[in-house]
């Protein structure tokens, strides 16, 4: 079974120096990353994503390859992404979103999200 899931690409093959840093924040080259807002979401009140970021693959990543990117959810309070799963292979992208519909009073058809 192929599990999908929508997340933003902020890191490209080549770039280095991947952090997590203060507040679960990720910096790319030594610059934050790239991106809307990611508190968009409340806090999950257990904070089980601090446990997952403890462990995690991506919080110190010298140098993405060739094949290779780092992607992160808008919800960086719930959002399970490249902090805690490392990096993802391009191979795995398969498309590209065409609107955004949740939550409501957020509804995009078209456009960056």
């Amino acid at each position: 079974s192929t599990s999908l899931f929508v997340k933003r690409v902020v890191g490209l093959p080549g770039d280095g120096d991947i952090r997590l840093v203060d507040n679960n924040e990720v910096t790319i080259n030594s610059k934050p990353s790239i991106g809307p807002n990611r508190e968009l979401c409340a806090d999950e009140p257990l904070r089980l994503i601090d446990r997952l970021l403890e462990n995690g693959k991506g919080k110190d990543i010298d140098r993405l390859g060739e094949d290779e990117v780092y992607v992160l959810g808008d919800c960086k309070a719930v959002s399970v992404d490249s902090r805690v799963f490392g990096t993802l292979p391009k191979e795995n992208i398969v498309g590209k979103p065409l609107a955004r519909i949740w939550p409501l009073d957020r509804v995009k058809l078209s456009g960056d999200f």
